[in-house]
């Protein structure tokens, strides 16, 4: 991995809403990221981000932004793309980040501007992740890294939409 990963997902986008978010936005570039937080200090110190995927799910009625930053999650720009548009305003954002040297797993809730969940959701010191990434660790099998990691961040998105959306 050269890059943090982090997928941001908007919730009850309705398929009206979708079709017109993607009319008034350009959903194909990097420029969506400007588009939303047209201000740079308003990034919370991110010099570089990329939009590597933009999708529109009609059954989950969800949007998902798949984003990369050189190394911290972009949470402040989050912040500030949840208050910047009408699209987003009273929807519950999650945002789960994936750091660059796969050590630690970040999940972000945010509804509004408001930062419901921060926090640390997973962490493993990196010279454990580095035994994953070495074939002489017969142990150690990278899809078992990647399970953990993806596992974690299933439990914390499920428990945001339970507790955000349901109510429970």
């Amino acid at each position: 991995m050269d890059s943090t990963q982090s997928s941001v997902k908007i919730y009850n986008i309705t398929p009206e809403d979708a079709h017109d978010f993607q009319f008034d936005y350009d959903t194909t570039s990097s420029d969506l990221l400007t588009e939303l937080v047209p201000d740079l200090d308003n990034w919370g110190g991110i010099g570089w981000m990329e939009l590597e995927e933009y999708e529109y799910n009609i059954q989950d009625q969800s949007i998902t932004l798949s984003l990369e930053t050189k190394w911290a999650a972009p949470t402040e720009w989050l912040r500030n793309a949840s208050m910047g548009t009408h699209y987003f305003q009273n929807k519950l954002i999650t945002m789960t980040a994936i750091q660059k040297d796969e050590t630690c797993v970040t999940g972000v809730a945010m509804m509004d501007g408001e930062v419901l969940q921060n926090k640390s959701i997973w962490e493993m010191n990196l010279e454990e992740v580095a035994k994953y990434y070495n074939d002489a660790e017969d142990s150690y099998e990278l899809d078992d890294l990647d399970n953990q990691i993806w596992d974690t961040i299933g439990k914390f998105v499920k428990v945001c939409e339970q507790f955000y959306l349901e109510g429970e």
